[in-house]
């Protein structure tokens, strides 16, 4: 299956007149069982967070990448997928539909280990709150991070991952719903969330 490529595009219901999305997924030539993805056009808010937990359940992680928002409506992103040996053939998957789709979540799930993080006002980024963590890796870690911001309003609007050996190193520019810049409530409470989630803190 070496130089497998699958592309498709599509349009969700609740895209805009006009905008669609797409993606391309193939192999990269020697990595076994690893997969480059590109998405790109209209992508529903959450939609990272919701393909990150779909892709954890596929048992299939995102070892490295980077997303953007590029206009009001549409989003640019290149991901790198690692699919365990028995997972399912990521080439098999809709990418834009896990993206739109919500899923039932676990709230057993693991608990988000960080070693460390950074945060930066949104003075310093266009508005946007900026949060660096360095975490203990793991399948899931993203989708559950994703979700975490979530539940206290918070979406990216950029971000990178990247993974060194087990631990997670993301990038994230924050925004609450709409686009709105995050208040500074929001940023001292976010801060207190996340020390209590270092691993010392335990």
């Amino acid at each position: 299956m070496n130089g497998f490529a699958s592309s498709r595009e599509s349009a969700t219901d609740n895209a805009p007149p006009g905008l669609r999305s797409g993606f391309n997924i193939e192999q990269i030539p020697g990595k076994p069982n690893s997969y480059k993805l590109e998405m790109s056009g209209f992508l529903s808010p959450g939609w990272s967070g919701r393909l990150a937990a779909a892709l954890a359940q596929h048992r299939v992680g995102i070892v490295r990448g980077e997303a953007e928002k590029v206009t009001a409506s549409a989003w640019r992103s290149s991901f790198e997928l690692k699919a365990a040996a028995f997972a399912k053939n990521p080439a098999g998957l809709d990418y834009v539909q896990l993206a739109n789709t919500e899923i039932p979540y676990a709230r057993e799930a693991a608990r988000i280990e960080l070693l460390d993080f950074r945060m930066e006002t949104g003075s310093r980024h266009d508005g946007s709150l900026y949060i660096e963590v360095k975490g203990v890796d793991r399948l899931g870690f993203l989708g559950d991070l994703l979700d975490y911001f979530s539940m206290r309003c918070l979406f990216p609007v950029k971000m990178t991952i990247d993974t060194l050996n087990d631990t997670a190193i993301d990038r994230f520019w924050l925004r609450g719903v709409g686009g709105s810049l995050p208040s500074e409530s929001i940023t001292a409470s976010i801060k207190e969330n996340l020390e209590q989630l270092l691993v010392q803190a335990r």
